[in-house]
């Protein structure tokens, strides 16, 4: 051992001259080591910045299917709502349709007795009246009137009454005496426009 200025060398040789080793064969093998290392340090750099990216947009993703799928939720609700109305408002569009098609058809028989009844003088009476409608004209109606009068006059004046707004009016009659008691007993029909009604 060497004494040197106060501190003792433990080493035989000097370290600060030795020279790194010219083995060819281990300086391939340890930079090619340094290097494999450092490229795999790379590759899973990458791999794991790709790792989180992705991460961060599934987490993304995940959110927004959650948000879509509420709303398809709602949606679908909505749907089932808005399936309902149209069975409803189609419901109505048809009792409404009925509706129409009934007042289309409708005759204002209030009314009609109303004016048959200014047809009717004092001395004539009905006993029976009867209203179909016909196929062929919807506006029309068949009239069957079944009753009595007092007098021919009577019964003439009824029948001109009757031909004044009407059409088609046919009347037969007879005589009838009930125990001295004479009148007039008559059938009569027409054809009576509801367009008069309106």
């Amino acid at each position: 051992m060497k004494k040197n200025a106060g501190f003792v060398n433990l080493y035989s040789k000097d370290l600060s001259t030795k020279k790194w080793p010219e083995d060819t064969n281990f300086l391939i093998a340890f930079w090619g080591s340094v290097f494999l290392v450092l490229i795999l340090l790379l590759f899973y750099g990458f791999a794991l910045t790709d790792y989180f990216k992705e991460s961060k947009k599934n987490k993304l993703l995940i959110s927004e299917y959650k948000e879509l799928s509420v709303k398809d939720k709602e949606l679908l609700s909505l749907s089932v709502k808005l399936r309902n109305l149209n069975i409803k408002s189609k419901a109505l569009t048809d009792t409404i349709k009925s509706l129409n098609t009934l007042f289309s058809g409708k005759v204002y028989w209030t009314k009609f007795i109303e004016i048959f009844s200014s047809y009717v003088n004092n001395n004539v009476w009905i006993n029976s009246l009867s209203i179909d409608k016909m196929s062929r004209n919807k506006k029309l109606v068949y009239v069957q009137v079944q009753g009595g009068a007092i007098s021919l006059k009577d019964l003439n004046k009824f029948v001109e009454n009757v031909e004044k707004d009407n059409k088609n009016v046919k009347v037969s009659f007879k005589v009838i005496d009930k125990k001295g008691v004479v009148y007039y007993s008559f059938g009569m029909n027409f054809t009576f426009d509801t367009e008069n009604l309106k």
